[in-house]
């Protein structure tokens, strides 16, 4: 549960060819963060009460638009 991985970085790289059988495996670092889901759920949930749903149509012609001419 360290706070930063330089311990487990370095027990994942401790492998020899020839002592295999002596090489670490497993978990070296567990650590418990938000999920990305939930925490872009919960922003947009947010958007939507504050700012009302979104309408893609109005957006895609609204009169904030211009022309790219080539």
């Amino acid at each position: 549960h360290a706070t930063h991985p330089t311990t487990a970085f370095a027990l994942s790289r401790l492998a020899n060819p020839d002592t295999l059988h002596h090489t670490p495996i497993g978990v070296f670092r567990s650590v418990e963060r938000p999920i990305y889901d939930t925490l872009m759920n919960n922003q947009l949930d947010t958007a939507i009460e504050q700012q009302g749903k979104g309408d893609l149509a109005s957006l895609l012609a609204g009169k904030d638009t211009w022309t790219v001419v080539g």
